[in-house]
């Protein structure tokens, strides 16, 4: 759910996460209510503790959404279809225009099971005063609860998508427009291994060479920014060598990708024999705004905004009032940037190997 809250903020959407656990802990304390018996279903006292946890989230829920939010994740087990209506009727019966789509996850191989179980008793406060063993024996414990009274989503429930296994397969079920086309191809590509990520500058340029170029688009490494590109590769391959014994695998080689500009591609040009090279990559197209002095200016990882507003006054205010959505003349936005990146970033948490 946090990966999901993620994504969708990346891409510009008014998103916010609503962990019912975390609206339980409020009312009862995690000592209590983080223990196996609190979520028999025989339990009445807890029963009805859990459901005032769960309304009081969804109360919060529809208070975002009336007031601007685009996407509320509703997060809580849901594993029972009389809950399951409950959230749609309160949803639907306080506003037509909001809709609900389920995400059921279905793990029966051991594996994911117990990564997620060791990632529970982790990182959740309902186990951060017990021991790992006792801990990892209670979970255990509220999961045999959960399967005693559990019924999976139907196709009359309405919309839904199932990952089995965390997308080893996955199920659909009346999903059209932003879901089918944005949200159902990141959740296939979520999964519970580790692996470094690797975001890098290119390296250094002559800063004669790049102001003699309209652009500077064409610039190539200095003697520093070669040094660098091998420094570079040294530390992949020593991390790279580093995650695969400790993740007891054989090991792959990274995933290397780079934008299309000359001096990206040199700098990972003695990584591998294998650079991807992708123009999605490339930086914001500044369209007519920004020849030749956009560069010259451009002598930190700031922008030179302060120069923008000297030369192009009108433009910048225009540009102040929404930095996100607002497209350079001939240019792009950065919501421009996001949109080209989205399948790239799909395909990178699908990736299992260094990137």
């Amino acid at each position: 759910s946090r990966k999901l809250e993620r994504f969708l903020l990346w891409k510009g959407l008014k998103t916010q996460l609503f962990n019912v656990g975390k609206y339980r802990r409020e009312g009862t304390s995690a000592e209590e209510s983080g223990r196996s018996d609190f979520f028999d279903a025989h339990n009445t006292a807890a029963m009805m503790a859990r459901e005032a946890a769960a309304d009081a989230a969804l109360t919060d829920v529809l208070s975002f959404l009336d007031k601007g939010g685009q996407i509320a994740i509703f997060d809580a087990t849901n594993s029972v279809s009389s809950r399951r209506v409950h959230v749609v009727q309160r949803v639907t019966g306080h506003c037509s225009d909001y809709s609900v789509v389920f995400v059921e996850i279905l793990c029966t191989d051991r594996t994911v099971v117990e990564t997620n179980m060791l990632n529970k008793v982790t990182n959740s406060p309902d186990f951060s005063h017990l021991e790992l063993d006792e801990a990892l024996k209670d979970i255990k414990a509220r999961i045999r609860k959960y399967e005693e009274v559990y019924e999976t989503v139907q196709d009359d429930e309405g919309p839904y998508i199932k990952l089995y296994d965390l997308s080893s397969k996955v199920l659909a079920n009346n999903c059209y427009g932003r879901i089918a086309r944005s949200l159902l191809p990141y959740l296939m590509g979520v999964h519970i291994g580790g692996r470094p990520i690797w975001l890098v500058r290119a390296g250094h340029v002559d800063r004669k060479e790049e102001r003699s170029d309209d652009n500077g688009l064409l610039s190539t490494l200095s003697g520093v920014g070669r040094s660098f590109a091998v420094l570079l590769a040294n530390l992949m391959r020593e991390r790279s060598a580093a995650y695969w014994q400790a993740a007891g695998k054989a090991p792959q080689t990274p995933w290397v990708l780079t934008s299309t500009l000359p001096r990206a591609v040199a700098s990972a040009s003695y990584t591998t024999l294998n650079v991807e090279q992708l123009s999605a990559l490339n930086y914001l197209d500044k369209g007519a705004i920004g020849k030749i002095w956009w560069h010259s200016e451009c002598i930190s990882d700031t922008p030179p905004w302060r120069e923008l507003e000297r030369r192009h006054p009108e433009f910048f205010e225009k540009w102040r009032q929404d930095p996100l959505r607002c497209r350079f003349p001939a240019g792009e936005s950065y919501m421009d940037v996001v949109r080209r990146l989205e399948g790239l970033l799909v395909e990178v948490e699908m990736c299992t190997r260094p990137v």
